[in-house]
């Protein structure tokens, strides 16, 4: 269930409950839970694409985060929405566009 898959990558992701720290394993279980549905997985996934680094277990995508942001977005997540104007905004994983940027904030997070 997609809830669980993104509850085990949470625990990977911090080395709680049982599981040891490992961003890889963490990066892929939050892909997972959001091909099974559940936003906040992809949006876990692109951020930590988005940065990049957990000692050298996740390369930096900003283009690959972008799309992940996208699927979370389409699942109606807000956060991705905001992430997503933040990378029209500034460029990242995009071309810079500030009209897109400035349209997606008016219509999807007001």
């Amino acid at each position: 269930d997609a809830d669980a898959l993104f509850l085990r990558a949470y625990c990977l992701y911090n080395g709680e409950d049982g599981y040891v720290q490992d961003y890889a394993a963490a990066l892929d279980g939050f892909i997972q839970s959001g091909e099974a549905g559940n936003a906040d997985g992809y949006v876990s996934a692109g951020a930590m694409l988005h940065q990049g680094g957990y000692g050298a277990a996740v390369k930096r995508d900003q283009r690959r985060a972008f799309e992940y942001y996208q699927e979370a977005a389409e699942m109606d997540s807000k956060e991705a929405w905001r992430n997503l104007v933040a990378c029209y905004a500034l460029g990242e994983g995009i071309p810079k566009c500030e009209q897109t940027s400035q349209y997606i904030a008016k219509t999807m997070l007001n």
